[in-house]
């Protein structure tokens, strides 16, 4: 999954770059939502077992799926900060945090540290973005700023083999 974050929050952070203030109100909800699903198509290209109906027993799946709906829950509060402010990169810094979070249950249930701190980083590079960078560059930089986080996340996380 990192490589399909990876993949996600680069293109939306080109995308930002190219297009600025153009940039339509629902590509980061692509950012935000896509890596799932590319991840799922990654795994089937590489050959990968990927998402099996037995997965849905393992506890650390269900811990991952059940935060995605938390975070879905959340976003709501995402959209209306950044209704109320009219400012598009308060929407790809709180997306880019909330995408960021459901690592941290995945990284309890599969006792590895890497999901929370991909998830740390994170907020803590898209947080200074928001602050120190200049506004017009902004956005794309928050979502750089999540981009990179998945190249700690792919060097970082425990491989299935080996996980205990």
């Amino acid at each position: 999954m990192p490589i399909g974050g990876f993949i996600a929050w680069s293109a939306l952070a080109i995308t930002a770059y190219l297009l600025g203030n153009q940039l339509p109100s629902f590509a980061p909800f692509i950012a935000a939502a896509i890596p799932f699903p590319l991840a799922l198509i990654i795994d089937k290209v590489r050959g990968a077992p990927g998402l099996q109906s037995e997965s849905r027993h393992n506890p650390v799946t269900q811990l991952f799926m059940r935060f995605i709906t938390v975070v879905g829950l959340l976003i709501p509060f995402v959209i209306i900060a950044a209704r109320a402010a009219d400012n598009l990169d308060i929407l790809i810094l709180g997306l880019a945090i909330l995408a960021g979070m459901v690592w941290v249950p995945h990284g309890w249930g599969a006792d590895d540290p890497a999901g929370f701190i991909h998830f740390v980083m994170r907020a803590v590079l898209c947080y200074a973005a928001y602050l120190f960078v200049p506004e017009g560059v902004r956005g794309a930089v928050i979502a750089g700023a999540a981009a990179l986080t998945y190249v700690y996340a792919i060097v970082a996380m425990r491989k299935p083999s080996s996980a205990h």
